[in-house]
């Protein structure tokens, strides 16, 4: 039985975003995202290995840029 790659496209996305709790903004680029939520202080919060990175993009634009790179 042969075997197909999936043909779906890698991410890349350049985001400002505070880590953890640090008071300094670094422009991160993500390559892949463990999960994503709402900040209750407005904005949304990526994880990946275990890192919080904090955005100030509300939830619904990063979710609407994140289904925009899969397809």
């Amino acid at each position: 039985m042969p075997i197909f790659a999936s043909k779906r496209k890698k991410m890349n996305l350049t985001l400002e975003v505070y880590i953890n709790d640090s008071k300094d903004k670094y422009l991160t680029t993500f390559y892949k995202i463990d999960a994503l939520s709402k900040n209750p202080k407005g904005g949304s919060i990526i994880f990946l290995a275990g890192v919080q990175y904090k955005c100030a993009l509300p939830y619904e634009s990063l979710w609407d840029k994140l289904k925009k790179l899969q397809k």
